[in-house]
């Protein structure tokens, strides 16, 4: 019986330590390197002055569970729960439930931005004032989409993903493997990950199996190299195990 791949987790923690304890039950082995972490603002209180002066909006967008984590420290869930919240998916949802926020809604399925532009919160959006929370560099279609739709889209930036090296030996453990597979959280993990890997290992990878949550980032990483993409149903942990399983 052939064994099973080594389970590469791009995931950032808590996140990554929940879905490797998900993929050891499993019975495969879980390798987490997340190519960057996510920290708070450089500036917190400026930030928190400029959420503070948007709220109340019509629309509060928290794109993942650190941008409901940092929203919520930077200023309290009295002012973020006066909007109505959109998050990406039921994982995002108990996180903002957990911390104090009711009025949360989600896509059914999916968890990527075509999805969560696809629901009825955000379709007649025209005169609207939708506030965007994220990192720098995430969710942009979101907000294109929305401007066009005629909403007056405001952006912060209330968390930040920071490079940082992957774990020693990363590298080394990849070539030992006899196979992989590659559970892509975003596209931003995806690239960090073939970028901070050896020539060789990084090859490697690019010719594994690499579950990814929507087919957008599916064919940017095949722009990349990667010639065996897997386009999960959604992000959650639920929908990129359902695929491992297949393999």
């Amino acid at each position: 019986m052939p064994k099973k791949p080594l389970v590469l987790i791009t995931r950032t923690r808590p996140a990554a330590k929940k879905l490797a304890d998900k993929v050891a039950e499993r019975g495969f082995e879980a390798w987490e390197c997340p190519p960057f972490q996510l920290e708070p603002p450089l500036d917190p209180a400026a930030v928190a002055d400029d959420l503070s002066t948007m709220l109340p909006a019509d629309r509060v967008i928290l794109t993942s569970h650190e941008a409901v984590r940092q929203a919520v420290a930077l200023v309290g869930t009295e002012k973020l729960g006066r909007a109505l919240l959109i998050v990406p998916g039921q994982g995002t949802a108990e996180v903002a439930r957990e911390l104090g926020l009711k009025d949360v809604f989600y896509p059914e399925r999916h968890g990527t931005s075509e999805a969560m532009l696809a629901m009825p919160e955000l379709r007649d959006v025209d005169g609207l004032d939708v506030l965007i929370l994220a990192a720098a560099g995430g969710r942009g279609l979101m907000g294109r989409a929305l401007d066009r739709r005629g909403a007056l889209v405001e952006r912060i930036h209330v968390y930040r993903r920071v490079p940082c090296d992957l774990p020693e030996g990363t590298s080394e453990r990849i070539l030992k493997a006899e196979s992989l597979a590659i559970l892509g959280a975003s596209l931003e993990s995806v690239t960090g990950l073939l970028e901070r890997l050896s020539d060789e290992a990084a090859q490697k990878v690019r010719e594994s199996p690499i579950i990814v949550p929507s087919q957008r980032i599916a064919t940017r990483a095949v722009e990349l190299g990667c010639t065996h993409c897997i386009v999960a149903a959604g992000a959650s942990d639920d929908f990129m195990l359902k695929e491992l399983e297949h393999l």
